[in-house]
């Protein structure tokens, strides 16, 4: 998905046309998009004459799950599905996606001046971070710059368990679990607190990130960083 006049246009190649051989060229090509109980179909004409790009209705999507869909489109049977490719995640299955990074946390850059990162937690996907899309290759300076790192990854750290922490069953959520999987191989022995007060899931969070700084490093990295005369 790329930018096009301000607007959010998804682009498909067909790459390896023994892939589709033997469907009709006339069946319906359409890519399927969810995300946070929302669903489109986006679509690509027919096999035979494809559409290399198409805008999409909905301008909200950040990291959806997409899916190829094959359809007929012969009027006794139209609409049937033919055939289907495995689901991906749009960014976070894609390594060479702009602001698309593997993992817990997607970075991507947004208009969100005077702001420089915001985090955005949403219920069937995993958390985002927009990044002022002025920083060039935001991607790149999350996961390298000692500053981000040191200061604000536990910021995040913080705001993704407390909301993990108020739900009843937030093992059932895909996003969720994984966040509480990376946390228990952080912190092994040292499960989450359940059906706790306030104070005990601060108490708890709090643990986790100073097992995260520790693990890292990071006040060590930030005071090399400042000796070395990085900044100003």
């Amino acid at each position: 998905m790329r930018e096009v006049g301000g607007k959010k246009v998804l682009t498909m190649t067909i790459v390896d046309p023994k892939a589709v051989k033997g469907f009709p060229a006339n069946a319906r090509l359409t890519i399927k998009l969810i995300e946070t109980k929302q669903m489109e179909l986006v679509d690509f004409g027919t096999l035979g004459n494809p559409k290399t790009a198409v805008e999409v209705a909905n301008q909200e999507y950040i990291d959806p799950s997409c899916q190829l869909r094959i359809a007929n489109a012969d009027a006794n049977r139209l609409g049937v599905l033919l055939g289907s490719s495995p689901s991906w995640r749009l960014n976070s299955d894609n390594p060479e996606q702009t602001g698309g990074v593997r993992g817990l946390l997607n970075f991507l850059p947004a208009k969100i001046a005077p702001r420089t990162w915001k985090l955005i937690i949403k219920e069937d996907s995993h958390p985002v971070i927009h990044v002022d899309n002025r920083i060039p290759d935001p991607r790149s300076w999350a996961k390298s710059d000692p500053t981000f790192v040191g200061t604000i990854m536990p910021a995040i750290i913080y705001q993704v368990f407390d909301d993990i922490l108020s739900h009843e069953n937030p093992e059932d959520t895909d996003w969720m679990n994984d966040w509480i999987r990376w946390a228990d191989g952080l912190m092994p022995g040292n499960s989450r607190p359940q059906q706790s007060d306030m104070r005990d899931r601060r108490e708890w969070i709090d643990g986790l990130i100073d097992t995260f700084c520790q693990r890292h490093k990071l006040s060590d990295r930030i005071v090399d960083h400042f000796s070395r005369g990085d900044v100003a």
